[in-house]
């Protein structure tokens, strides 16, 4: 069994994988091969020495029919033309014989080889004998050539038979050979996926461990169990994430800090400020009247600016996961207007709802602040007495939830850039309403929190903000 703990490198691993998977395809093609080579050679042999031995006992009947032919020939006419055809082809045969004889290594063959070879002398002693006693002893000696001739015939056969038996036998086992080196397939093939799963397994376990960091949460170590590689990457992964940590707790302290230094003296102007607006201190002329006021709106700003600052460190403060919950958005919409009421009134804003679908799945704090967000962005850019649009349909991907206005829009070069913290686009209609920057930043990470998205869209007249992929709901009627 293959010791996992000991295989702790990718790049060990990663051959271990290649060579039980490579390894016995290589040797399953080399056996193939192998098989296939012996099996061809073999069929070629037995095609070559049945087409030998088939000639051989062709060739044999001709030159013993010829021999019969002349040897009847001279006995008939004792003509010496007769005579020397009949030497040559009693000379042939001999040939013949002994090539059969050095040629095959076959043990009846070349019995039956042998007493052709004796008949064939005693033919050679009988046609020296008297003419008178040839004929009957002739016959006799034609029907021994017969005979043998005959025995080499079947015997050839059965060689042929034998051979084509053996290359049969041969093929088999090479089958049989093949098959059994793909069975093994299987087993390298779920070695090697094993192998994979064990390289891949702790990478699965990053991703999760990644998009926490990505998320912000930083209290959870980094910890993995596996090749060398991976286990070196999570280790530099949790000192970035612990770098990050104390960076983040540095900045909140700073931020809490500045804060708090901030705000107190911005306390004590205030108040005098008011002293000073009320006539609390004696009365003011135009000028000096003026002066305060234009002190006041500074210092409320720069107050909604800390406190601001604030919410957004707190944000990135909490956790990334919430419990969500129905949320019925009709009431959530209608609880955010009533708290711009003051705004939407001063500037003669008309709103609409327009609300397709009437329930999602979300953090309803949250998702009460991406749309205060969005709101406040569309009252400080809309025009006098102008139209905002709060409504949702239902799509592929869920709930849509959007909000409208009738504003000059977004540059096209800005729009990349909005949802970045500080970055603020125009001036609003009304400078009292001028934002801090941090707005729209605030309500993308809250819309991701919900797992959904945030994108700006420029409409033909005005721009609109549309929060997707907001899980659909059924409101719990308990």
């Amino acid at each position: 069994m293959i010791n996992f703990r000991v295989l702790a490198s990718i790049r060990r691993l990663s051959f271990w994988a290649l060579a039980t998977l490579g390894l016995p395809l290589l040797l399953s093609l080399l056996l193939a091969s192998y098989y296939l080579q012996q099996v061809s050679m073999q069929g070629q042999q037995t095609a070559f020495l049945s087409a030998q031995v088939v000639s051989a006992s062709k060739r044999l009947d001709e030159s013993l029919l010829d021999l019969e032919r002349s040897a009847r020939q001279f006995r008939v006419l004792a003509d010496e033309n007769r005579l020397k055809l009949y030497q040559r082809q009693w000379q042939r045969v001999s040939k013949g014989l002994f090539e059969l004889r050095t040629g095959t290594e076959d043990k009846e063959l070349l019995q039956i080889v042998y007493e052709l070879e004796q008949q064939l002398q005693s033919l050679s002693e009988l046609m020296e004998s008297p003419q008178a006693l040839q004929r009957v002893a002739l016959n006799i000696q034609f029907k021994r050539f017969a005979s043998l001739s005959h025995r080499f015939d079947q015997r050839s056969q059965s060689l042929i038979n034998e051979l084509a038996m053996a290359l049969q036998d041969t093929t088999q086992q090479a089958q049989q050979r093949l098959l059994f080196s793909m069975i093994s397939l299987p087993f390298a093939l779920a070695a090697a996926v094993l192998l994979v799963l064990v390289i891949t397994r702790p990478l699965q376990q990053l991703r999760p461990q990644i998009a926490r960091l990505k998320s912000g949460e930083f209290d959870q170590a980094i910890k993995v169990s596996g090749a060398t590689e991976v286990m070196a990457i999570a280790d530099a992964l949790d000192d970035m994430r612990l770098r990050l940590l104390s960076l983040e707790q540095q900045k909140t302290a700073f931020i809490r800090h500045i804060s708090h230094e901030l705000k107190t003296p911005l306390a004590a102007i205030r108040e005098g400020n008011e002293l000073l607006y009320d006539n609390s201190a004696g009365p003011l002329n135009a000028q000096q009247q003026e002066i305060t006021e234009i002190l006041r709106d500074s210092s409320l700003r720069l107050q909604q600016l800390i406190e601001a600052l604030l919410d957004f460190n707190l944000l990135l403060d909490t956790p990334g996961e919430q419990v969500h919950h129905p949320v019925d958005l009709k009431p959530l919409i209608e609880k955010v207007l009533a708290s711009h009421r003051l705004s939407l009134s001063s500037r003669g804003l008309n709103p609409k709802i327009e609300l397709g679908e009437s329930c999602v799945m979300a953090n309803q704090e949250q998702l009460r602040v991406i749309v205060d967000n969005l709101l406040s962005n569309a009252i400080k850019f809309s025009p006098q007495a102008g139209v905002i649009k709060l409504g949702s349909f239902a799509t592929v991907n869920g709930v849509s939830l959007y909000i409208d206005d009738e504003g000059e829009g977004i540059e096209d070069e800005l729009q990349q850039r909005i949802f970045q913290p500080f970055v603020q686009g125009k001036t609003a209609k009304d400078p009292r309403l001028k934002g801090s920057g941090l707005g729209l930043t605030i309500a993308k990470e809250l819309v991701e929190r919900q797992h959904a998205s945030l994108r700006y869209q420029r409409l033909e007249q005005g721009s609109r903000f549309v929060v997707e992929g907001l899980q659909g709901s059924e409101l719990d009627e308990s």
